[in-house]
């Protein structure tokens, strides 16, 4: 894995000679220019260490009602990762929690019933497999950048507590109604939660050109349609 930066940097230096030699026409040495200023990205792209912290999080509540049907819902997610950068390693530390409250009443002829459902799902560990973890940075010629991270999930729990009340409505001739409660519970491992990717753009800061450092917060759009809020918050810098 080391060869490759030295051997880049060897023909960055070889291209340097060949473009201040004789018989190379300006175009040539545009396009030499060009692909120099290439080959020293892919050394700078491999010496960046620091932190990249992405937190996602959602609230929300909706209603819907009906002839026979009254019933409101809440949701919420709280989603943490922190991309720990160092030389040759990038691993991510993973806290997610997502939970759901569905509160109804079914109103019939002869009975009502009232109704609570919650969901919870939960993950925390740590992912340092290199195939799913990775942190990028692409630095450009015009002093922006931009940072790539991405990872898989890790094993999480679900649980689910789904209860029924039935009432029956007095004097209902013929009525076959049997008042009760019942409770209905699911629960298992989930093999992978919490996983994510995304990117952020920045501008590098001219008295600091080797730290790259910013944060940024931008709305969110989860699977269900709800509009949440994602913060990533970034510190990187070139090794010497």
């Amino acid at each position: 894995m080391a060869a490759r930066p030295r051997l880049v940097l060897g023909l960055v230096v070889a291209l340097a000679s060949l473009a201040c030699g004789s018989g190379v026409s300006a175009s040539e040495q545009q396009d030499l220019a060009a692909l120099r200023n290439l080959l020293k990205g892919l050394i700078v792209k491999q010496v960046f260490v620091g932190t990249v912290v992405v937190s996602d999080s959602a609230s929300g509540t909706s209603s819907r009602q009906d002839i026979i049907e009254t019933s409101s819902s809440s949701t919420s997610l709280n989603h943490n990762v922190v991309f720990t950068v160092t030389p040759g390693s990038v691993v991510a530390k993973i806290t997610y929690e997502e939970k759901t409250r569905v509160d109804s009443k079914l109103d019939y002829q002869a009975h009502t019933v009232t109704g609570t459902k919650t969901t919870e799902t939960m993950a925390s560990g740590t992912n340092n497999d290199p195939v799913t973890v990775s942190v990028n940075v692409d630095l450009r010629s015009d002093g922006t950048y931009q940072i790539n991270f991405g990872t898989g999930g890790v094993e999480g729990l679900y649980k689910m507590v789904d209860t029924g009340t039935t009432t029956c409505k007095p004097k209902i001739e013929g009525s076959t109604c049997r008042p009760g409660t019942s409770t209905n519970n699911d629960s298992g491992k989930v093999p992978s939660q919490g996983g994510l990717g995304g990117s952020v753009d920045g501008r590098r800061d001219g008295e600091q050109p080797n730290v790259l450092a910013g944060s940024v917060s931008e709305p969110l759009t989860l699977n269900d349609g709800s509009t949440g809020r994602r913060t990533v918050t970034w510190n990187l810098s070139r090794q010497p």
